[in-house]
């Protein structure tokens, strides 16, 4: 098997060597002083992993997502903040881990982004803890109507809501039927005729919200 390839990108020299000293084991490492460096030097679709500086991991992850690719990120916070978390969970990031870096936490968070990279779906869209949270439901809830509205035009419908959001479509439709997001607003971002039933239970969809708790 292929070892992974990650990047890290911080413009603090003894993070970059720190965190290839923990990751060298586990893939093969590459560093970046600047986010400039490494949109310039690499193919950015050619990692598994991202890691990178909070505030650096959201400018680039908005990048990754408008070119339509959906590698892992994980964001380190020198000064986590609860609206960094709650950001960076939006936009669908492995994890937001605070720095200095504690190594078990490190290899969990990678362990999930392996297995996002494999899949194309954040974990948290099937994790129980999340589905039974309300305010990270209607977070969510926000974050897909908005995508689906903005998507016209771009890749169109479900697939480039999907892209804006940087998860599968498949993924994406587990999500607005278990958020219970409208038919009508489907249809309505979607113009070309593309049946909702191609899955099973797609059916379902409602045209009014369901209870966020429903798994």
């Amino acid at each position: 098997m292929t070892n992974p390839r990650m990047a890290v990108v911080d413009e603090d020299g003894g993070v970059r060597e720190s965190l290839r000293a923990m990751l060298h084991e586990h893939g093969e490492v590459r560093t970046f002083s600047s986010l400039d460096g490494f949109v310039c030097e690499a193919q950015l679709d050619k990692f598994d992993c991202i890691l990178a500086e909070a505030t650096t991991a959201r400018e680039l992850h908005l990048h990754l997502i408008q070119a339509g690719i959906n590698t892992p990120v994980i964001y380190l916070a020198a000064q986590p903040t609860v609206a960094g978390a709650v950001a960076a969970i939006k936009l669908g990031a492995v994890d937001y881990l605070e720095q200095p870096v504690v190594p078990a936490a490190l290899l969990r968070a990678l362990s999930a982004a392996h297995r996002q990279r494999r899949s194309g779906v954040p974990e948290r869209f099937f994790g129980a803890e999340v589905a039974l949270d309300p305010m990270l439901d209607a977070m969510e809830r926000e974050l897909i109507c908005g995508a689906l509205q903005r998507s016209d035009g771009v890749v169109g419908g479900r697939k480039g809501a999907a892209a804006l959001l940087g998860v599968t479509r498949t993924g994406l439709l587990y999500k607005m039927k278990r958020l219970g997001i409208s038919r009508a607003l489907v249809n309505a971002s979607e113009p070309e005729e593309d049946s909702l039933d191609a899955g099973a239970g797609t059916s379902s969809f409602s045209d009014g919200a369901s209870s966020s708790t429903t798994t």
